[in-house]
């Protein structure tokens, strides 16, 4: 037996490495990947995609469908994307969700329909609008319910006048949150998706949104409540309302498919995503509102991973994080993703999410030992 003794110190400095007998540290339950609106042109595409994930394992996908007020399904709100066609608002003719949907449960796969819940429209050097279409674009249609900052003033379109990448409507304005939670009611209640996956549901930064209408929702709220303001400055109000809406759409998505799972993107630092952008993830697990989030840790240092990953667990517990990674980045190897997998692993959360599809298949031969595909 003295020969065991070397070989557990090993194993202890090596996390990769598994005891004689023991189970596999990268064994998870679910292995999604973000398939993003540009990932696809046809349904050929959809159907070869999901059939290289499925191959390395992958059993829940992200679905894009919805980016900046413009949509890749069938909706009496919304005009169609121009990715496919280069118009928007120009028909397909076909339905890219309809197509995933059908495609992923064929290959017994989960599809989570992923919407951009905040962005209006894009950031471009041109400043360009979007063209009138038949459902007329939201920011036609509602420029009141754009984002502002202290003075009023909308968010630029144009690059350098704005350093976002994208003009957004107001999360707190009560005109847009009413809107959203009939478009989430409409997608989930006439597609068959396992899940709605909130991304970008937050605000652009602490200094938005100082609309008309916000501003005036806080002050009732201050009325009503008899609440001093010095005991509820407007960026907490901004949290908790922008929280309580969150509880509105799971709702929404959840009476209009009784068992679809709610979940939510959201900053890899807690701190900077409750103070920076008014986005309360932990919140949101605490109260239900949703039924896990994806912290986007999308770093080159393994040990920030692990950091940031560890303060979502230790908050929620590890059943409702589901690690997201992003090998997109500059600096990324086979073995850094390995050592994030393998943290992730290690923290016991309920699996992984890899921004995005084209690299999940660039780094096929590393995830694949962390799914039954391995095996």
């Amino acid at each position: 037996m003295k020969w065991m003794i070397p070989f557990l110190i090993l194993t202890c400095l090596l996390p990769g490495i598994a005891l004689p007998g023991s189970p596999a540290p990268g064994a998870m339950e679910v292995r999604a990947a973000w398939v993003t609106r540009w990932a696809f042109k046809s349904p050929e595409d959809i159907a070869g995609l999901l059939d290289d994930l499925r191959a390395l394992g992958i059993n829940t996908v992200f679905f894009q469908v919805r980016g900046a007020c413009d949509v890749l399904y069938e909706s009496p709100y919304e005009p169609w994307s121009r990715l496919l066609l280069g118009e928007l608002g120009r028909h397909p003719g076909w339905d890219p969700l309809a197509v995933a949907v059908e495609e992923a449960r064929s290959r017994k796969m989960e599809l989570h329909a992923w919407i951009n819940v905040f962005p209006a429209w894009p950031v471009t050097d041109s400043e360009v609008l979007p063209p009138r279409t038949e459902p007329l674009h939201v920011y036609h249609a509602h420029r009141e319910w754009l984002a502002r900052d202290g003075t009023g003033v909308p968010m630029s379109r144009k690059k350098g006048e704005s350093s976002f990448s994208y003009v957004f409507l107001s999360p707190t304005h009560e005109g847009v949150q009413a809107y959203l939670e009939e478009i989430v009611a409409d997608l989930v209640g006439r597609y068959e998706v396992d899940g709605l996956h909130l991304d970008y549901i937050r605000f652009p930064d602490s200094t938005y949104s100082y609309d008309s209408n916000s501003r005036a929702s806080y002050r009732m709220h201050l009325l009503e409540s008899e609440t001093p303001e010095e005991d509820l400055p407007f960026s907490d109000w901004r949290r908790e309302n922008l929280t309580d809406f969150v509880g509105r759409l799971g709702a929404a998505a959840r009476k209009a498919r009784p068992g679809v799972t709610v979940s939510a993107a959201v900053w890899q630092k807690i701190r900077a995503g409750r103070e920076e952008y008014f986005q309360d993830g932990v919140e949101w697990v605490r109260r239900g509102h949703v039924d896990f989030v994806v912290p986007m840790i999308y770093t080159t240092s393994a040990n920030s991973f692990e950091e940031r990953l560890a303060a979502y667990v230790e908050l929620v517990g590890p059943e409702k994080v589901l690690a997201g990674l992003g090998p997109y980045l500059e600096g990324f190897t086979d073995s850094l993703v390995a050592d994030q997998l393998d943290i992730a692993a290690r923290q016991g959360v309920m699996g992984f999410s890899i921004f995005n599809s084209d690299y999940a298949r660039k780094y096929a031969d590393v995830i694949r030992p962390y799914s039954n595909a391995g095996r």
